[in-house]
């Protein structure tokens, strides 16, 4: 049987199941867009789907470290996480 990939998440620093994270990627321009399918090009980034996670990645400038450049979340992402909380 094949085990499912492991991911670290961006806030809490926790390794879970891949499919357990949310993906984002941050496209050329900038923007950090979610990714759920986890088929869009470009660099990615995990995070647990609760917002307290991407709140502290970004408190921590772990988000900018992970894509390597300064980075803008999209309204998308942010409209995302504003829903769950």
């Amino acid at each position: 049987m094949r085990r499912e990939p492991g991911r670290t998440c961006l806030g809490c620093r926790e390794v879970r199941e891949k499919r357990a994270l949310v993906r984002l990627v941050r496209r050329a321009s900038g923007e950090v867009v979610a990714d759920p399918a986890g088929r869009l090009p470009g660099r990615g980034a995990y995070v647990c789907p609760d917002g307290a996670c991407l709140e502290r990645g970004l408190e921590r400038k772990r988000l900018a470290h992970a894509f390597r450049k300064p980075c803008e979340l999209s309204e998308e992402v942010r409209g995302l996480w504003q829903r769950q909380r």
